[in-house]
């Protein structure tokens, strides 16, 4: 059986838990506020996205994928407990050795305040005391800031281009990248 990362964790500026159904609703404002998603990625977040994740799982596309190697986590700010985002793992994709991070959203006040460097080392730090030695992310090739982002955190290797095959306005592409830990 993999090894999953810890439900509750924190960091010097950072609570880190479990999505609950009691923050599904803010979680999806935060999600809707992402103006630009659609531009950069060519669709907007489901209206019922969150609460999926919460119920379901948002699982990878292979053979036995399953909630128990799923986790959706909320971040809050210890001072204030304000809910200010929230990041996806799945553990063992594409490979049983890699902690696959799924979605990675902080809400655009909380940006440039060294939170998502901060989640991200928790997320490196926790992922080698479970077992992995790699993490991996898509990232689309539109959605510069996050491509700049995933690069000054050490994604510095390209495992594949996903997508389409011509670039138009209307066409999109996905990144896969990785860090090894």
């Amino acid at each position: 059986m993999r090894r999953v990362v810890p439900e509750i964790s924190e960091t010097s500026n950072l609570l880190i838990s479990d999505v609950t159904i009691n923050e599904v609703d803010n979680l999806q404002s935060i999600c809707e506020s992402w103006s630009t998603k659609e531009i950069l990625e060519g669709e907007r977040f489901k209206p019922d996205y969150i609460r999926n994740c919460v119920l379901e799982g948002d699982l990878p596309p292979i053979k036995d994928a399953s909630q128990e190697y799923y986790r959706c986590k909320s971040i809050h700010l210890r001072d204030s407990s304000k809910l200010i985002g929230f990041y996806d793992l799945y553990h063992g994709y594409p490979e049983v050795t890699t902690l696959w991070i799924g979605m990675f959203l902080i809400s655009s006040v909380f940006h440039k305040k060294g939170y998502g460097q901060e989640i991200i080392n928790l997320i490196k730090k926790e992922a080698k005391e479970a077992g992995y030695n790699k993490l991996g992310i898509g990232v689309y090739l539109k959605n510069w800031p996050a491509l700049r982002f995933w690069t000054k955190c050490g994604f510095d290797k390209i495992t594949g281009i996903h997508g389409h095959k011509e670039f138009s306005q209307d066409t999109f592409a996905l990144l896969g990248l990785e860090h090894l830990i």
